[in-house]
C-alpha cells in the first residue's frame, strides 16, 4: 500500500512538466500510442518534441461533446464499404478508426514522419491529474482531456520522458496490492 500512497504525487510531478506545452505530434507504432508535447525539432530519423508520453494501456481523448477516440478504435476501421472483407482488413495497411479521429482533431500529417501534427490553436495542457493505481488524466484547452487508465497489474502501462536526452525515463507499470 505505501508504493500505491507514493505513486500519485510522483506522477503528478511528472506530468506537472507539461504544462502550459501543446500537444504537438501523435504517432504509434504498433499499438503503442506516442504523444508529443512542445516545440517540435528535428532529430536524425525525423522529429521529436520536448516530452514523449508512450501508452501502452487502455486510454481515450475526450472532447467536448463526448470521446473522441481511444484504444479500441485502433482495430476498427475507417470505413466500411458494401464489401468490406475482415479477414483481408489490417489495422496498419488500411486506415483504422483511431487514426483518423486523431488526424480530425491534430487537422495535420507530416509523411514522412507518419506523424500527425496539430495544426490547431488548442490542445496545450492546462492541468494534470492522477490516481494511485497508475491512472492519469491530461486536460488540454479547448475541452479536451487524455485519460490514461492502466487495467492490469504486470507490464509497462505508460511512461513519460524527454526525447534524445539521457534523464532517465519515468515508468509506470505493474500496479498491485498485495492480498
Amino acid at each position: 500500500m505505501e508504493t500505491m500512497n507514493l505513486l500519485k504525487p510522483e506522477i503528478l510531478n511528472q506530468l506537472s512538466t507539461l504544462l502550459g506545452l501543446k500537444l504537438s505530434i501523435a504517432r504509434r507504432a504498433a499499438d503503442l500510442r506516442n504523444f508529443q508535447f512542445g516545440e517540435i525539432r528535428k532529430v536524425d530519423k525525423g522529429t521529436v518534441g520536448e516530452y514523449a508520453l508512450h501508452i501502452q494501456c487502455p486510454w481515450r481523448i475526450e472532447g467536448p461533446t463526448g470521446m473522441v477516440t481511444g484504444r479500441s478504435d485502433l482495430w476498427e476501421p475507417a470505413e466500411m464499404g458494401e464489401n468490406f472483407d475482415w479477414d483481408e482488413w489490417d489495422y496498419e495497411k488500411t486506415e483504422n478508426l483511431q487514426d483518423r479521429k486523431i488526424g480530425e482533431l491534430l487537422q495535420g500529417f507530416d509523411a514522412e514522419t507518419h506523424s500527425y501534427i496539430n495544426n490547431t490553436d488548442i490542445l496545450i495542457v492546462e492541468d494534470v491529474k492522477s490516481d494511485a493505481v497508475g491512472g492519469a488524466e491530461i486536460y488540454l484547452s479547448g475541452g479536451y482531456r487524455i485519460v490514461i487508465f492502466p487495467d492490469g497489474v504486470q507490464g509497462e502501462h505508460w511512461r513519460i520522458f524527454r526525447p534524445k536526452s539521457e534523464e532517465e525515463h519515468f515508468v509506470v507499470e505493474g500496479i498491485h496490492e498485495s492480498v
